[in-house]
């Protein structure tokens, strides 16, 4: 299925009507088995589901689009019977990415042009296109193309240029257009090998399902379950296949005289397993094998998987979060990923007993928390057990059966998701905007190729009383408006400089909205000592304020407004941080600009970094290292403390109620219950009162499956990371339901009530052409969220995301 695109009849030259004519705005192609065996129809349907159900979120459903809307055959626009007649093929003009094929019933050189919009993947359009192939396979011999592969239908892929010799392109010439090679589609650093099965007959139920075919890579994919290993004792020959080339050094390797001065800790036994991409399964490598954790220095630890039989070292790696470390309990399983320059390796050790696994798992959480934070294990023994069953909680197997069946139960019957057009309404470098033409004067043409010269996108906030994303660009911001259909420019700030200095180039790290969205404070990425108000009426900036206390500069780390949806007020404070203290900052006060009487000073290094608010306005802050402090009013000393894991914390995020805490580290993110569970307060939150030794807050952790982030990294680099993750709630209230983050080119969004249930597999996503730079929800529609890529604006619905099995279908899943 492709899932957003437009359709155009182009007529012939030779035609009497001469001319282009856009027949549907916005549309689906599917394609649909028939009531005859071996002959399949390709379907155009409507594109606009808003009106229609859409999907719920159910792990028991198999598609994002409501099966409903394709079994209502009003929906259908055009059908066309697959056959070699009608000369089907892919091409690209203006970089975008068209499907045509003959207007059987028009005149001679008639063409229908399926012009796909520019955010959907290139791997659904090769899955597409291989599934038209295979159909004209089968319409032409009669049986079934299961088996084979895209080599084995080359004779079906259709060249755009002999289509009619005699008959030019009614609109374009042919120097503008180009025929598209199925491995072209196809970034460089991804060889895939496409493989579509088409449904048996009488599979009907899953037809829509089969119909979205999925190319399925070998590299890097893997499929296992608790039964799946094998083993058996493999021969020399065989163990020998399975080993990294040596002259690849891996990026966790450590040097010769780290393990020389080695200090040995812990040995284990283990069994050893070895992805093999041939096979697609993991192979034994050795059944009787140990691995061993050393000191090293300065924090740093390795660990060594060793044969005990003949002394073969299979891996030996440095302990930090490049392994992707996973801990599999119903396997006791331990799984890692190691990196080589042009490769990836997933390695599985295997536990004899549930102590055997237990002991190991303590010992390396234990070495990877004093790597990640340089200091010792805590002694005391309410800080150890809490980081303990911190870190417990990040096993991939927890225990399901505690799982609150009525929170289940309550997501099942959730209302199901609205289901837009997901498209790129506007694209930078020259690229047209998607919308009509008739729908922008040459003015707004030229504020946006001004707004598209150099530089990219690098920052989002939302208006909660409009219905605006700003963008910032460099020294510019650019002003887009959210409607129903898509997102479109309307204007941009440029040229943003200080307003007592107009030489002074002003380039924004960091945005917030105040005053009903009318204004805008900017934080200049060159002076974090200064922050300044945009008048967004007058569009520039009308104000600087040099952040002073007691005649020294304050440097602010990050600000915020004193309550969530603080934007929709009149206040005209808000609060602060620098790297030792919480301040509110007072536009209103002559020089200085931070408040003397609400502001809360660490001697310390506390080394402050985020700053987040709830809806009744306590305030949680995180530090570098980790830590997170809650409070009920700025001023007084923290109520809680929330020890270090060791990551620095990269975004904040509360929910209105102040139950729900979101913090986004690197590789992973942590969402918290800050609610008191026992006891005295039971039912009062963390920033009411302090926890109890035993009733601390453990947090969830989300992150994305290790055979799923080893591909991200592979393609897209070790240092990818997730966005700063956000809850999709509105300033009319209501609890959040779903997270959205990203890493790389893929949105990422996790249903939360699922996520508070401990259940698994509970996030979707999204992949895009440019990596994510942030993402968020529309306060108007909070099943729609906006994304700023490098390059592009987009807007998304939650239902318009996959499972992970679909989007990430060059990747087997291993859980």
């Amino acid at each position: 299925m492709i899932p957003s695109g437009q359709l155009y009849l182009v007529r012939s030259p030779s035609s009497p009507k001469s001319e282009n004519e856009c027949l549907y705005n916005d549309a689906i192609l599917t394609i649909r088995e028939t009531n005859h065996q071996f002959d399949y129809q390709l379907v155009v349907w409507k594109g606009n589901l808003s009106d229609s159900d859409s999907s719920s979120d159910d792990d028991n459903g198999d598609s994002d689009i409501n099966d409903n809307f394709f079994e209502n055959e009003s929906n259908i626009l055009k059908s066309f019977l697959i056959d070699s007649s009608l000369n089907l093929c892919l091409f690209e003009r203006y970089s975008q990415k068209i499907i045509s094929w003959r207007d059987m019933e028009g005149d001679l050189g008639d063409m229908f042009e399926y012009r796909i919009t520019s955010t959907v993947p290139n791997d659904t359009i090769e899955q597409f296109m291989t599934a038209i192939y295979k159909c004209k396979y089968e319409r032409k011999y009669q049986k079934s193309s299961a088996n084979l592969s895209l080599k084995d239908v080359q004779e079906f892929i259709v060249d755009r240029n002999q289509i009619f010799d005699n008959c030019l392109n009614s609109a374009n010439t042919p120097s503008i257009s180009s025929n598209l090679n199925m491995n072209e589609l196809l970034t460089p650093k991804r060889n895939i090998e496409d493989e579509v099965e088409f449904a048996e007959e009488g599979d009907s139920d899953d037809e829509e399902d089969d119909l979205e075919e999925r190319v399925e890579q070998r590299n890097l994919s893997y499929d296992i379950n608790a039964n799946s290993y094998d083993e058996e004792e493999e021969d020399e020959e065989e163990e020998e296949n399975n080993f990294v080339d040596a002259s690849e050094s891996p990026q966790t390797a450590i040097s010769s005289t780290q393990k020389t001065n080695r200090i040995f800790v812990a040995d284990y036994p283990c069994k050893v397993y070895s992805y093999s991409a041939e096979a697609q399964a993991f192979k034994s490598v050795s059944n009787q094998s140990m691995v061993l954790l050393y000191e090293l220095s300065n924090w740093n630890y390795c660990f060594e998987v060793k044969d005990e039989k003949n002394n073969a070292i299979y891996a030996v790696s440095l302990i930090n979060d490049q392994l992707d470390p996973t801990f599999k309990f119903e396997q006791f399983a331990f799984l890692f990923n190691m990196y080589t320059k042009t490769s990836a390796t997933t390695w599985l050790l295997k536990f004899e007993d549930r102590t055997t696994y237990e002991s190991f798992q303590a010992t390396y959480m234990k070495l990877h928390w004093q790597n990640r934070n340089e200091t010792t294990w805590p002694t005391k023994k309410e800080d150890e057990q809490y980081l303990i069953d911190s870190l417990d909680l990040m096993d991939i197997d927890e225990d399901l059966s505690q799982a609150d069946e009525d929170t289940e139960d309550s997501d099942n019957e959730q209302p199901e998701l609205e289901d837009i057009k997901r498209t790129s309404a506007f694209e930078f470098k020259g690229k047209k905007k998607y919308v009509d033409s008739d729908d922008s004067d040459d003015s707004d043409d030229e504020k946006e190729r001004e707004f598209n010269k150099g530089s990219k996108n690098s920052g989002l906030v939302l208006g909660l009383s409009t219905d605006r994303a700003f963008i910032s660009r460099a020294n510019k911001v650019g002003i887009f408006k959210t409607t129903d259909s898509g997102i479109e420019f309307t204007a941009a700030i440029d040229k943003l400089s200080h307003s007592k200095n107009a030489k002074k180039e002003l380039i924004p790290s960091k945005m917030m909205l105040m005053d009903s969205d009318r204004t805008m404070i900017v934080q200049d990425k060159n002076s974090m000592d200064s922050l300044h108000k945009v008048d967004l009426e007058y569009g520039k900036v009308v104000e600087d304020w040099k952040m002073e206390k007691d005649g020294k500069d304050v440097d602010v780390e990050n600000f915020t407004t004193n309550r969530k949806f603080g934007d929709l007020t009149l206040d005209k404070t808000f609060l602060g941080v620098s790297s030792q203290s919480l301040f509110r900052v007072d536009p209103r006060m002559s020089k200085g600009f931070v408040s003397d009487d609400a502001i809360k000073t660490y001697k310390g290094k506390t080394n402050f970094k985020q700053v987040s608010t709830t809806g009744g306005g306590y305030i949680a802050v995180a530090s570098k290292n980790g830590e997170i402090r809650l409070y009920d009013q700025l001023g007084k000393n923290a109520k809680t403390l929330l020890p270090a894991l060791g990551d620095e914390i990269t975004g904040l995020d509360i929910s209105a109620n102040g139950r729900w805490l979101l913090a986004t580290c690197a590789s992973y993110i942590l969402l918290i219950d800050v609610q008191i569970k026992d006891g005295k307060f039971e039912g009062k939150l963390g920033f009411e009162r302090s926890f109890s030794v035993q009733d601390k807050p453990m947090p969830r952790r989300l992150n994305l499956k290790p055979e799923h982030m080893a591909y991200v990294k592979q393609n897209y680099g070790l240092q990818t990371s997730f966005s700063v993750a956000a809850f999709n709630e509105t300033s009319e209230g209501g609890s959040p339901t779903y997270i959205v983050s990203s890493i790389g080119p893929f949105a990422v969004t996790w249903n939360f009530l699922k996520v508070i249930s401990n259940l698994r597999d509970c996030y979707k996503i999204r992949m895009y052409q440019e990596n994510v730079v942030i993402g968020e929800f529309v306060n108007q529609n909070n099943n729609h969220m906006v994304l700023a890529l490098p390059d592009n604006v987009a807007l998304a619905s939650t239902s318009s995301f996959r499972k992970p099995s679909d989007e990430f279908s060059v990747v087997k899943t291993a859980f």
